[in-house]
């Protein structure tokens, strides 16, 4: 039993799921590799649409999440639990899905264990609802209690996005405030909140850095660097990867609208204690996963399906590649339109069956 343990632990959560129906024997070893959390193998993405219709009237006809396998090449369909609303995804970490309805409601959901977490209703400013446009986990909830759940908020009445956060437990969100109008990216990394952000009066985007742990206490941004400023480019986005070790900015720009595809693919390595960034040309044995609501860093040594030293890109303005940084070329990364007529935007998703 002790090395058949050993081998499920280092199986897909669909092989383990499978080898759970086997017989009573195995489906005891399988819940034990389940609430292990250092037994689990490391797994290649999902992809899941942004939005989705359940059944909560006339108009929506399903009732389960679509996701796509990466590895297998197949799509699973995953049934969802109650309340069956039309909801967002505005993020996706350890693998929950940070997710929202139209008006108020925020939840994480773990859509293998089916575990929901109800956050506070969503914030108004000045009366003016906020529309959520990403959201950050700063730990698993199923590992620890001390959580964090940071959103960027936008105010049409305002045009500003605005920051806000909530700890476990929490009955209401709490601001940060800015001056600035624009968030790029968010990320936590080594218990600080970081932010890719622009203020109105200087057009250079800022990497700053908030500590949310002191209890009772507003956070206040430390400017850590400055990213490069680029001329005659049409549309820019910047991402945040990190590793166990280094917290990695990515910046993909498009030069020309009529061409609308990807030209140019900068790394960085942003240096927290000295307030640098370090341009990066190799990213060894690591391959990111970049989108517009969740990107991801992993290690490809035992996980050879994916390719090491690359970037895979999703829907970025319609398109889906996968960046070699090794000789700089691009390859279409052909993906399912998981059950929509139109492609939808999708977003990384990495499966967890801890409990």
């Amino acid at each position: 039993m002790d090395l058949l343990y050993l081998i499920l632990s280092k199986l897909s959560i669909p092989d383990l799921f499978r080898c759970a129906a086997v017989c009573s024997r195995w489906f005891v070893l399988v819940d034990e590799v389940c609430r292990s959390h250092d037994d689990q193998h490391p797994q290649i993405p999902w992809l899941v649409p942004e939005s989705r219709i359940h059944i909560n009237g006339e108009n929506n006809v399903r009732n389960t999440y679509d996701f796509f396998s990466l590895s297998e090449d197949r799509e699973y369909d995953i049934p969802s639990h109650p309340p069956h609303i039309l909801k967002k995804i505005v993020g996706s970490s350890y693998g929950w899905l940070i997710t929202t309805d139209k008006v108020s409601i925020a939840q994480l959901i773990n859509p293998i264990t089916g575990v929901q977490i109800d956050l506070p209703s969503i914030p108004t400013m000045h009366n003016w609802n906020l529309e959520a446009r990403k959201a950050v986990l700063s730990s698993d909830p199923s590992r620890c209690g001390d959580y964090k759940v940071v959103f960027v908020f936008f105010c049409l009445h305002e045009l500003k996005n605005f920051l806000f956060f909530v700890s476990a437990g929490d009955e209401k969100w709490t601001m940060i405030p800015e001056r600035l109008y624009y968030y790029a990216n968010i990320a936590f990394h080594d218990g600080k909140l970081y932010a890719v952000s622009k203020s109105k009066e200087n057009k250079k985007l800022i990497v700053g850095a908030y500590d949310l742990s002191v209890p009772n206490s507003i956070p206040t941004r430390v400017r850590v660097a400055d990213l490069p400023y680029i001329k005659n480019f049409t549309f820019s986005m910047c991402f945040f990867c990190t590793s166990s070790d280094d917290l990695l900015i990515v910046r993909a720009t498009i030069e020309k609208v009529s061409e609308h595809h990807l030209k140019k693919i900068k790394v960085w390595k942003v240096d927290t204690n000295n307030g640098v960034i370090i341009p990066m040309n190799n990213l060894g044995k690591y391959a990111l996963f970049i989108g517009l609501t969740s990107s991801l860093c992993l290690d490809t040594s035992s996980l050879p399906d994916l390719k090491s030293n690359s970037i895979y890109i999703l829907n970025y303005l319609g398109e889906s590649v996968v960046y070699n940084m090794e000789d700089k070329s691009f390859t279409s990364l052909n993906l399912p339109l998981l059950s929509s007529p139109m492609r939808p935007v999708l977003v990384w998703f990495t499966l967890s069956c801890a409990f």
